[in-house]
């Protein structure tokens, strides 16, 4: 009986939304989806179109747009659900929105990881990138990335438990049980924290690597450009994802009896929050993206057919 009302308990707990955080979702969440998606397509056709000789570096490229306009997919429904509160969507079509969303989050997470250590391979070490370096190894490393964060995500979303009502009424409302395990919270702050360690390691090399190089070539104002774009690049990951993770484990304390439970809604609004701040990297990626593709054209405007972005 206990266990039983403190499911309900559990439920109910993910069913409340503060207003606060249900205007944050009208305010942030709306011009992200209109604004990403444009963005990303146009970096996308870019892609496709413009750069028509692939390399590791528009293949990750590509792959991380892609990620990023199946997340924000699922945005109109998740703006919708948090605004009336019941939807009947079905218990299938639910979990695969939700699905849809977690695995293009962490599937974004990873292969920015894969940018970052790629452009740092190509810049300091150029013979050892020979090697490693190649598109259809690139392609593998995607494929590999996809196959993982779908095998992960299917496991815990398609897991029926007591917060998964038939009805599906609270979609996005609900987060499976089996999501806070310790095991799966553990292996998602695992993911998170290398990541964000092999990012911060491979752009302070790459920006040491840049401003030596520019202090004894004539390209300086170049390099200060480039320095630029790969500083804002690691502080567009940390701001957006950092949040969110920091929120995830406080919640899974609280759920575990390490804090009050009276933390509960506060944490889980604070969860959301970030929610919208992660969503808002689909758009700072297609920015980022922008900043590349015009210093490459400044720079070498003659040769576009055969764009290596990691050496911008």
């Amino acid at each position: 009986m206990n266990q039983t009302v403190t499911s309900m308990g559990n439920c109910a707990g993910n069913r409340t939304l503060a207003d606060f955080v249900r205007s944050f979702h009208v305010v942030v969440n709306p011009p992200t989806f209109a604004l990403g998606l444009f963005l990303n397509i146009g970096a996308l056709w870019l892609l496709c179109v413009r750069f028509r000789k692939w390399t590791a570096s528009t293949v990750c490229m590509a792959n991380l747009i892609v990620a990023d306009i199946l997340l924000l997919f699922s945005l109109p429904f998740k703006i919708y659900v948090y605004q009336k509160g019941a939807w009947s969507l079905g218990p299938g079509f639910c979990k695969f929105l939700e699905s849809l969303y977690y695995v293009n989050t962490y599937a974004s997470i990873l292969i920015i990881t894969m940018i970052s250590l790629d452009r740092y391979i190509a810049i300091k070490h150029p013979f050892l990138a020979r090697t490693f370096r190649s598109t259809k190894k690139t392609m593998l490393a995607c494929i590999v990335v996809w196959t993982v964060v779908w095998s992960c995500c299917l496991g815990i979303y398609f897991k029926r438990d007591a917060c998964s009502p038939q009805n599906s009424q609270y979609c996005f409302f609900n987060h499976s049980n089996s999501l806070w395990s310790g095991t799966v919270v553990s292996f998602l702050q695992t993911i998170f924290l290398a990541s964000a360690l092999i990012m911060i390691f491979c752009s302070v090399q790459i920006i040491r690597a840049l401003q030596k190089s520019g202090n004894q070539k004539p390209e300086g104002k170049s390099n200060r450009k480039s320095v630029k774009i790969v500083l804002s690049n690691l502080l567009t990951f940390l701001v957006c994802f950092t949040p969110y993770h920091v929120g995830m484990l406080v919640y899974f304390l609280v759920r575990k009896g390490s804090i009050a439970d009276n933390y509960r809604l506060p944490v889980r609004n604070f969860l959301q929050i970030c929610l919208c701040l992660a969503n808002i990297n689909c758009v700072l990626d297609a920015v980022y993206y922008y900043f590349v593709v015009k210093e490459f054209w400044k720079g070498n405007r003659k040769s576009l057919k055969s764009v290596n972005l990691a050496e911008v």
